[in-house]
């Protein structure tokens, strides 16, 4: 008896048979003779991605079009290597008794082993278990060989990775030739060979977001405004407000009115406790990088997705902020461990599991949690730069849930002078917490004096000229940290991959790197 596991790719392949014991490596094949936890002769063989794809027609003409009957039959990548993959997977699971599905551990990972499986004579109904693996570390592969799955667990991934499959294939193959051949008709697109415009599901809603904000920056105007700030004369204090206006003469009027003394009509002091930043899902890791260190989203998924086929951090594109208490109570056990690979040095204050982190029911099931360090830690100087700076942040990020919170309080400050009111705030840090440690930037403190209500002081009016600005471009920082997640557009598998299309596709010319956004 010969039981098949079906892989996604080389690195996981390996790792399955490191965890079941003693193999031997043949033509591609990774052989377990003797297998923990399995009565008979593991075979693992490794895919590599998808290697079936739909077909598109032959040409693009209008007469053809909507294409509504269509089978969707998928044909093998006419690439070397799909076709030597292909077979060697092929021989093995006809070959083979029970076949176990150990391809990645989500909806495209699913779709990968029924597409292969479905072009092999009974390879569908030899399937006899899932893998579920939310990392590759030993400890943890072992742990999933003895929890397999049954297959009807995840098959409804598979049927929503074909349902989007499709879907995007019949608005893709609809549309851009619509779009196209309309386009050339008008004389607003060359007719050369390759030139095209390509309509997705997710990529032109995106690219609409995106057109729509340059248009806005393109059309804008700016207009000149003034306001009114006081200057306390002793302390240099200045207190503004919000109110504006485009009228001078107005705004020279009410500056008149204004007396020399003001008076403190209000001191609210407001005491804050924040927690550290929640753990990473894939987009925020992608956001984070984008702003750190101008990565492409593609890039930093490609060096996540090393990482964790190397063991070192769990599942790559996790859509959730928590994690069980099984893996908090790993991350605490190998804490000192983590704060030292990475000299990040605090006393822990809290051991115990919190709601803004763990959440075993948001994690149940097939979900997976955010991204976090296995318990397999590199020795850094081996890990190429890029793969280092993703390393240590998502590694800070997951540990600084035990560290302190940061205090800190604002004192708001009003004066009054003849009917107008003016603001000031002050802020004070008391304790850092985690932010003494964190990337990320924190307001510093803002000293102001001890005013009390009632104090009069001497203060000097002043006019502040200033232009409206126009809307800030959109970087790729946003794009995938908060545009694509506010509208629903595409996955944590598949944002990197449209902003890499926009950019392939001369869409956008370039969407900056820019870090706009603080902590706090």
């Amino acid at each position: 008896m010969v039981i098949v596991i079906l892989a996604e790719k080389e690195k996981q392949a390996e790792a399955y048979a490191t965890a079941l014991g003693q193999f031997s490596k043949k033509k591609g094949v990774y052989v377990i003779r003797q297998p923990l936890y399995f009565p008979a002769e593991v075979h693992v063989v490794a895919a590599e991605g998808h290697l079936f794809e739909y077909s598109e027609p032959d040409n693009w003409s209008l007469d053809k079009l909507p294409l509504t009957n269509v089978s969707f039959k998928q044909h093998l990548k006419e690439d070397k290597n799909s076709r030597e993959k292909f077979k060697r997977i092929y021989d093995e699971v006809v070959a083979a008794d029970q076949v176990i599905i150990g391809t990645d551990a989500d909806r495209e990972g699913e779709r990968i082993a029924y597409s292969i499986l479905s072009h092999i004579p009974g390879g569908k109904e030899k399937i006899w278990k899932r893998l579920w693996a939310s990392s590759m570390t030993k400890k943890t592969l072992q742990k999933a060989f003895q929890e397999l799955k049954e297959p009807s667990e995840t098959y409804n991934y598979y049927l929503e990775a074909e349902a989007r499959a499709q879907s995007d294939w019949l608005v893709g193959m609809n549309l851009s030739p619509l779009a196209t051949i309309d386009l050339q008709a008008r004389g607003q697109l060359p007719r050369t060979k390759g030139s095209h415009l390509s309509v997705g599901r997710v990529q032109t809603p995106a690219v609409r977001l995106v057109c729509e904000n340059d248009l806005e920056i393109r059309n804008f105007t700016p207009e000149k405004y003034w306001k009114l700030q006081l200057e306390d004369k002793k302390n240099g204090v200045f207190f503004t407000t919000k109110d504006k206006t485009k009228d001078s003469e107005a705004i020279l009027a009410s500056s008149r009115g204004l007396s020399t003394t003001s008076v403190i009509s209000s001191v609210e002091i407001e005491n804050h406790q924040k927690s550290a930043p929640q753990l990473f899902t894939l987009s925020a890791l992608q956001s984070f990088a984008a702003s750190a260190w101008k990565f492409d989203s593609d890039k930093t998924e490609s060096i996540v997705e090393g990482l964790y086929l190397e063991g070192f951090l769990s599942y790559p594109r996790p859509d959730s902020e928590y994690i069980n208490q099984f893996e908090f109570n790993d991350l605490k056990e190998n804490l000192s461990a983590y704060q030292k690979a990475i000299n990040c040095h605090f006393q822990s204050a809290f051991l115990e599991p919190r709601e803004d982190y763990v959440n075993d029911e948001k994690v149940s099931g097939t979900s997976h949690s955010a991204l976090i360090p296995t318990e397999r830690i590199p020795n850094l100087s081996n890990l190429k730069t890029d793969q280092r700076l993703i390393y240590e942040a998502v590694v800070k990020q997951a540990i600084l849930m035990f560290a302190d919170d940061c205090y800190y309080s604002t004192k708001t400050i009003e004066v009054e002078n003849n009917g107008l009111v003016f603001k000031t705030k002050g802020r004070t840090l008391h304790k850092l917490g985690w932010a003494e440690w964190s990337s990320r930037k924190v307001r510093g403190p803002v000293e102001v004096p001890d005013y009390q209500v009632g104090d009069k002081i001497d203060t000097q009016v002043q006019i502040v000229g200033g232009e409206t600005k126009p809307p800030k471009r959109l970087t790729e920082s946003q794009l995938i940290g908060q545009i694509f997640p506010k509208y629903g557009l595409g996955t944590q598998a598949t944002r990197g991959e449209i902003i890499k299309k926009f950019k392939v596709r001369v869409m956008l010319l370039k969407i900056k790197n820019r870090s706009t956004n603080s902590h706090q």
